[in-house]
């Protein structure tokens, strides 16, 4: 007898061939992905191949309240048509999308109608029939974004669509936080190259115009912005637009029309000399005629100071449907207002430099000549009115430098006196007090002019240099200042090292800790994948828990380093307990990987303390494997816990080759290696310490390691009561 095949079971033998396919496809093509749009493209691709949508949507989460579309697929010439970016942001908690993150479950409805919270996108139809799913993206315990499926018609998906999304969605999740950690380190990688063709480019040029002109425009690459400004104070306490640039193609208005802001109202914002952001809906509140553009968001203001009395900003406008300016854009406006202001002063203080040479070149002078015994005048020529005013004639039978003020009088005198003592010529400068009650710099260059019997006559030119005083006063506030600007250049390039060599240290440890995971995870996958599943069971079975074991790794590192960046951010905050210590600690203990069976002492005993049990297991944790991954195989091992006077005490001892006094502290910080003999295993990302540290001081307490009598090291945390 022949049986009929069923097509029904064959349609789903096929489905479930494809899925698989479509999974290996799926990894395989995320590990080499390095953007957010492609991997979102990715994604509504590969779902096409085995799921039958008529509109796929990514969102990722920004701003930890909305949710941003980053990719989109639709085939139907439906009202989705009409969609764009701005209606499609969703924020938490909002409609089925937002629903499912803020639930992190997934929805699966025969009919988005009848869902309570869903709501219509505007310009849609709503009696639209329509089915969806809609499935979060985990990785560890953080939200990165939702996928959502739709088709026309009742209950077009079922449970196995449910389940093959929610198996893709934490490959998604991975890849995007991937991802946004090398665009993070590209961003950096871009900003500091501009801002270095910035400091070359400024380099070059005399004007302000010029300069403020190279600084907006460079503002646009190393800020996202809608357009860019550059204002001037002017002589009646006004800013005043003095360059102006639109970024992207967009349009602004002509400078001619912007209105000048007020003194009183720029004072306001200008009070402080570092960059600050003014919100979307405070900007909106400017008045028409002073506004650069129709349509803004967030204004970026970097205040200018170049010097005394030289005051200016420099604007970034946001776009208005865009991401608001955040602490990194702040940091980068200080960087290119540094700049910007240290290049002012060059060219202010070269141009006073120009303006010194131009006046000794068409010098005015007065001639003079007086008694070499007594110092009376006895001749006056040249620009006398000009230099001294119209009672100067008065002077002739007077002693020499009673036309000097007081207090530059006696030292005046004293020096034309040694100089027809020693018959050397002098340079005397001083000040007089002019008509109008201007006082003026003045420099006699004064001539010993000798006879048969000694000197009997002296000689002086006299020059106005008043113009070159107030140079020089100019030059030495500005080469104080500018000298402050270098060290603040210089301290900012020496961090910009430090963070490049600590990117680079992360980047070896990362990629050696993911490389050698995933490895293994592809090894044990493809020897299951080529033997067809016809292995014996429990082969197949190690091979599935080798898979399980490195994903869990991955898992570990992942949330270690999401753990430090929440920490150093300051997001994080105890949530405390009374806990029962003793069972924490085995809970750690019966689940840590400890390859070598070693055995693990434990004196706990009955202790009880109010503390985040969560945080305090990820501290025995990372403790325990610290010890496992950095002391030989034979090596003892003792957890413990006791009460101590404000708190408890965590310790764990091994016996292995101790930790270098040089270094017990640098070992906590971030991708810092423990050195000597290790038991064999990964060396490790170098955050677990630093995990231990912070989440000790998340406590108010404290993290330390200090030498074991009979040899080792004791890794030590005081936690204190609440």
């Amino acid at each position: 007898m022949v049986r009929t095949p069923d097509p029904t079971r064959q349609r789903d033998a096929e489905r479930s061939n494809a899925q698989l396919e479509m999974l290996h496809s799926f990894a395989a093509k995320l590990n080499v992905l390095t953007e957010t749009a492609e991997i979102g493209n990715t994604i509504t691709a590969e779902l096409r191949t085995i799921v039958d949508y008529h509109n796929c949507r990514v969102y990722l989460l920004q701003d930890e309240a909305r949710l941003m579309p980053i990719a989109f697929r639709g085939e139907l010439t439906t009202e989705y048509a009409e969609e764009d970016l701005h209606a499609l942001i969703t924020e938490i908690g909002e409609g089925i999308t937002g629903t499912v993150a803020a639930t992190r479950e997934a929805l699966l409805t025969p009919d988005a109608r009848e869902v309570p919270f869903s709501v219509t996108i505007p310009g849609t139809d709503d009696d639209l029939l329509e089915s969806m799913l809609a499935v979060p993206m985990i990785a560890g315990d953080t939200l990165v974004g939702v996928i959502v499926l739709s088709s026309l018609g009742y209950a077009m998906f079922d449970e196995d669509d449910q389940r093959m999304v929610e198996v893709l969605a934490p490959h998604a999740a991975a890849a995007f936080q991937n991802a946004s950690l090398l665009e993070a380190e590209r961003d950096a990688a871009r900003a500091a190259g501009a801002l270095l063709q910035l400091s070359q480019s400024l380099t070059g040029r005399r004007t302000v115009a010029e300069i403020l002109a190279d600084a907006i425009e460079s503002m646009e690459t190393i800020i996202r912005c809608a357009a860019t400004a550059a204002y001037v104070r002017d002589e009646t306490g006004s800013f005043r637009v003095m360059q102006l640039h639109a970024c992207g193609g967009r349009t602004v208005r002509p400078r001619a029309e912007i209105a000048d802001v007020p003194a009183t109202v720029a004072d306001m914002f200008l009070s402080s000399t570092s960059p600050f952001v003014i919100p979307q809906a405070v900007a909106a509140q400017v008045p028409d005629d002073v506004r650069i553009m129709e349509a803004f968001g967030d204004v970026l203001v970097c205040p200018l100071q170049w010097e005394p009395g030289e005051v200016g900003a420099l604007i970034a406008v946001g776009d208005p449907d865009g991401e608001p300016f955040d602490e990194s854009a702040v940091r980068l406006a200080q960087g290119i207002g540094d700049l910007t202001a240290l290049a002012l002063g060059n060219a202010r203080r070269i141009g006073e430099l120009e303006r010194f040479h131009r006046l000794v070149e068409s010098l005015d002078a007065v001639f003079w000549e007086a008694e070499a015994n007594g110092l009376r005048v006895t001749f006056l020529g040249g620009r006398v009115e000009e230099l001294f005013g119209a009672d100067a004639a008065t002077w002739l039978d007077h002693p020499w430098g009673e036309h000097i003020i007081d207090a530059d009088r006696a030292v005046a005198v004293a020096e034309v006196r040694r100089a027809i003592t020693d018959g050397t010529d002098a340079n005397v400068e001083y000040r007089i007090g002019a008509p109008g009650g201007d006082g003026r710099w003045l420099r006699d260059l004064v001539t010993v002019v000798r006879g048969s019997h000694g000197p009997r006559q002296v000689r002086g030119l006299t020059v106005d240099v008043t113009e070159r005083r107030h140079a020089e006063q100019t030059l030495r506030e500005s080469e104080r200042k500018y000298s402050e600007a270098f060290l603040r250049e210089r301290e900012a390039a020496e961090r910009l090292r430090a963070l490049d060599e600590m990117k680079n240290t992360f980047l070896e440890a990362v990629s050696h800790d993911l490389r050698t995971p995933l490895t293994s995870i592809l090894g044990s996958a493809l020897t299951l994948e080529q033997s067809r599943l016809e292995m014996p069971s429990t082969d197949a079975l190690d091979l599935v828990h080798r898979v399980a074991a490195n994903a869990r790794k991955l898992e570990r590192l992942l949330g270690d380093l999401l753990d430090l960046d929440r920490l150093q951010r300051g997001i994080v905050s105890p949530q405390r307990r009374a806990t029962d210590i003793g069972a924490l600690i085995a809970r750690v203990l019966a689940e840590v990987e400890n390859p070598d069976g070693r055995a693990i002492d434990v004196e706990a005993g009955l202790l009880s303390a109010n503390v985040d049990g969560p945080k305090v297991e990820r501290i025995v944790e990372n403790l325990v494997a610290n010890a496992l991954r950095h002391t030989p195989p034979e090596a003892h091992v003792l957890v413990w816990a006791r009460a101590v006077d404000g708190g408890i005490e965590i310790g764990i001892d091994d016996a292995g080759p101790g930790v270098p006094a040089e270094v017990r502290e640098s070992i906590f910080e971030p991708f810092e290696q423990r050195p000597g003999p290790t038991s064999g295993h990964s060396p490790g990302v170098g955050i677990g310490l630093s995990l231990v540290r912070r989440f000790a001081e998340l406590h108010d307490g404290r993290a330390w390691v200090e030498p074991r009598d009979g040899g080792g090291s004791s890794f030590r945390v005081f936690l204190p009561n609440a």
